[in-house]
């Protein structure tokens, strides 16, 4: 009998550290290399908008408001890594990447690199997509899932806003340009075909959908926004499909 206890207490502890360790075991190869791909992209994106300060004389509030989002996604980034090197709990990676994508949803809609804001918040999408976690926030993974993109800006006379995946261009039509407005989203605009909708938050003129996200437009969709009276106004608008 004394055996037989010995033996079920055994298997049990076995059975627990077998358990710890696949947890801790979560840093999968393609993790690790996501991770690796992300600190690159956002060394790269620290020294770019420091460089842009550098060149430039005088600088705005956004520009020094990006240059300090980059710092902060880099030692951001440079922590996650370090998370994976040392094989944190799943939990722990997951919490650090839903931090991650809060800050790449920040990134600002100005100046000229979008592009590595863009890319380094899809590779926040993959590292999310690689953890599990549910709904694959912020990824385009074709599923069924729902979402909201949010929009404020300056408009004189008539703006269309080209929404793609996580970003939003904006493009002047007619009347004077204004500085890019500022978006968020809650997850990307898929790359299926869907049908998106858009509610006028605040401003006096109209907001029509012009594209609708299809396969033969690269899932872009279009919305205009005409301001029919004088003068420029502020617009807040909200897009969801």
């Amino acid at each position: 009998m004394k055996r037989i206890i010995l033996l079920i207490i055994a298997v049990a502890a076995f059975s627990s550290i077998s358990a710890f360790a696949q947890d801790e075991d979560f840093a999968s190869t393609r993790l690790t290399n996501l991770a690796t791909q992300l600190k690159r992209q956002t060394v790269d994106l620290s020294d770019r908008t420091y460089d842009d300060i550098r060149r430039s004389r005088s600088n705005g509030r956004r520009e020094i408001d990006a240059a300090f989002l980059a710092q902060q996604f880099d030692a951001s980034a440079g922590l996650f890594q370090q998370m994976v090197r040392d094989n944190r709990y799943a939990t722990e990676l997951r919490d650090a990447a839903a931090i991650l994508s809060d800050i790449a949803r920040r990134a600002p809609t100005f100046g000229a690199n979008g592009n590595l804001w863009r890319e380094a918040g899809e590779t926040v999408d993959d590292i999310q997509r690689e953890l599990g976690v549910r709904g694959n926030p912020g990824g385009n993974d074709g599923g069924n899932r729902s979402g909201r993109a949010f929009w404020r800006g300056t408009v004189d006379n008539k703006v269309q806003l080209i929404i793609r995946g996580r970003n939003i261009e904006t493009r002047t039509v007619e009347g004077r340009a204004y500085p890019a407005g500022s978006f968020s989203f809650t997850s990307n605009l898929p790359n299926r075909d869907v049908d998106i909708e858009v509610t006028k938050k605040d401003g006096r003129g109209r907001v029509t959908i012009v594209q609708q996200p299809k396969r033969r437009n690269d899932y872009t969709a279009i919305v205009e926004i005409h301001d029919d009276g004088s003068g420029a106004r502020q617009y807040q608008i909200e897009i969801t499909w």
